[in-house]
């Protein structure tokens, strides 16, 4: 499994320093470089190369599995173990990449035209990646959704100076009244329905670490006061991909323009 948002390796603040934007085309954010000596290394030693290397990045499908709890919604979440060699320790939501028998969902599978159009994609690309959100939410928290059941929420690919590199869409769904999400996976050593905004100050508080995606994806979550209400929405769904750069500390950021 790639991350759970299968997309930018490096988690952030809660939302970033905002940065102007000279093209005034959007919201500019800098998330800052995991605090992961290893990872901060990797990316100063990447931007200093005269001839960087990037890799492709792997089709990969994340879902916000979503509920309403006593005090809003809720979303559910898993850790991954720290022996994963993409994103170890990192909080996600389940997802994993598109695997070969995802690209026989037939076309005309039922909601897969709205799907499709909430992603702003074709239906040869948004099949395959509903195929993937479907069978990994089942294999990763025991939960049977339907393609009907997903929604279009975002779409993030990894940064270019990662070795390890995947363009996610995130996807949401309800949770299913009559099933129980379990973790059921190897690669989570930890699962739990949290509040957006809970979850938000323990990453900001440095309790927790998540990946750039995870972090919006939850802000905008945070915003609504059901769960309903959240899959009711109909984000502007465009391809994002954080730039390495160097910050005013001299110390490397991803800068990343929202749609």
């Amino acid at each position: 499994m790639p991350p759970g948002e299968g997309s930018a390796e490096g988690a952030g603040a809660a939302s970033g320093p905002v940065v102007p934007d000279a093209g005034g085309s959007g919201r500019v954010v800098d998330h800052p470089i995991s605090r992961d000596p290893g990872l901060g290394a990797r990316a100063s030693e990447w931007l200093a190369s005269a001839d960087p290397v990037v890799v492709e990045p792997r089709g990969a499908s994340t879902v916000m599995l979503v509920r309403d709890g006593a005090s809003g919604p809720e979303v559910y979440v898993q850790r991954r173990v720290a022996s994963m060699a993409f994103a170890p320790s990192t909080v996600v939501f389940p997802g994993g990449g598109v695997d070969p028998a995802d690209q026989s969902l037939p076309l005309s599978t039922p909601g897969l035209a709205e799907l499709a159009a909430a992603m702003g994609a074709t239906l040869e690309v948004a099949a395959p990646h509903a195929a993937a959100a479907v069978r990994e939410v089942e294999e990763e928290c025991g939960v049977r959704l339907s393609v009907a059941d997903l929604r279009g929420r975002a779409h993030w690919v990894t940064p270019e100076f990662e070795p390890r590199r995947y363009d996610t869409w995130i996807l949401a769904a309800g949770m299913p009244a009559d099933q129980e999400a379990t973790g059921t996976t190897t690669e989570s050593d930890h699962s739990a329905w949290v509040r957006p905004r809970d979850l938000l100050e323990r990453h900001a508080a440095g309790e927790v670490r998540m990946l750039p995606p995870t972090v919006v994806s939850l802000e905008q979550l945070a915003e609504f006061d059901s769960a309903a209400a959240f899959l009711a929405d109909r984000p502007v769904v465009a391809k994002v991909l954080p730039v390495l750069v160097v910050g005013p500390d001299g110390q490397p950021v991803l800068r990343t323009e929202m749609p």
